[in-house]
């Protein structure tokens, strides 16, 4: 390639992801020196003299395409198991998961030490390690940040809007819970008559990113029980325990149905109530008289949204608000 001369030239740190009809690029450096891997295959190595604009471009050989296989998880019965970071391939961005896995790392060292200080105010050492976990926090929230920036072409864009788009509908909701485990009922009479019963947990669909991720575009997190998923332009980032692995958009089924649930909690304010049941209930759907303090409960109409992968990946959630699902149905396909 050759030396080239270019004004006002960026190799700020960071990673840089493009996307277009080509493929995906990413490129990461620092001052003064830059590698790309383009969407065609090559490798570009950039080195510059930083403020002049002067630089040299070396490129590289074809990249062999080559998948890795993917081991299926097995799903506990009667349980809704989430995806298994460790089986999920991270060849093509190791760098970036790697800074990732090293802030949050850090984060939670930083925290422990804060803690140790807090409960031994009295000894010195603790004191110490305390005031240590305060300035790492610090540094790591500062330094410890990975930047990734997109360049999207305008059909790449329009796709990334409209997922974000839908998520951010279902988002508008008053609820929404993950389900983390569930079984089925053969005795529905002391289950006011359903068939299933679940165990869920409230979760949160946030229009950010966490503190160890700086995006120029906007992004979508979905913050379950045991993990976050991070939708991005090209990858969902899987953070789990720690760990960092990703997963292809084209690997992600994304399943949407509806479901008749007796409400146990307070109603939200956007559900659809559809009928009244019993707690303990008789087949003809009379109240069973036998059991004292026998509640009437409301059925509500929610949203079921369902991912699910060949590599483990398999997350329930409901909806309170129905009519957001079907606006979520249209945007996602």
């Amino acid at each position: 390639m050759g030396f080239r001369l270019r004004k006002n030239i960026n190799l700020g740190g960071g990673f840089k992801i493009n996307l277009s009809k080509s493929g995906v690029g990413y490129s990461w450096g620092v001052p003064g020196y830059r590698i790309t891997k383009t969407a065609k295959g090559t490798t570009r190595s950039t080195y510059s003299i930083p403020g002049t604009g002067i630089s040299y471009v070396e490129e590289t050989g074809k990249k062999s395409r080559s998948t890795q296989p993917v081991g299926a998880n097995t799903l506990q019965q009667n349980s809704i198991r989430n995806i298994e970071t460790e089986s999920l391939n991270s060849a093509e961005i190791n760098d970036i998961t790697s800074d990732i896995e090293r802030t949050i790392l850090l984060n939670r060292l930083s925290t422990i030490l804060i803690i140790c200080g807090i409960f031994a105010l009295a000894y010195l050492p603790l004191i110490i390690l305390s005031i240590f976990g305060i300035i790492l926090k610090i540094i790591v929230h500062k330094a410890g940040v990975v930047n990734l920036e997109y360049t999207l072409d305008s059909e790449k864009k329009e796709e990334y809007n409209r997922r974000i788009g839908a998520w951010q509908i279902l988002a508008e909701g008053d609820k929404e819970w993950q389900v983390i485990q569930d079984n089925h009922v053969t005795n529905t009479k002391v289950n006011a008559g359903a068939g299933r019963n679940i165990n869920r947990v409230i979760c949160e669909i946030e229009k950010n990113t966490p503190f160890y991720i700086k995006a120029n575009i906007d992004t979508i997190q979905l913050k379950l029980h045991n993990e976050v998923l991070i939708f991005l332009p090209d990858k969902v980032f899987i953070i789990k325990g720690g760990k960092v692995r990703f997963i292809n958009y084209e690997d992600i089924n994304i399943q949407t149905s509806q479901i008749r649930f007796v409400e146990s909690d307070p109603v939200p304010k956007d559900a659809v109530v559809v009928d009244t049941t019993w707690l303990y209930i008789n087949k003809s759907g009379t109240p069973d008289r036998r059991f004292k303090n026998n509640m009437q409960l409301p059925v509500c109409q929610y949203g079921v949204v369902r991912l699910t992968s060949n590599s483990g990946l398999n997350i329930e959630m409901h909806f309170s608000n129905v009519n957001k699902l079907q606006d979520f149905e249209e945007l996602i396909r």
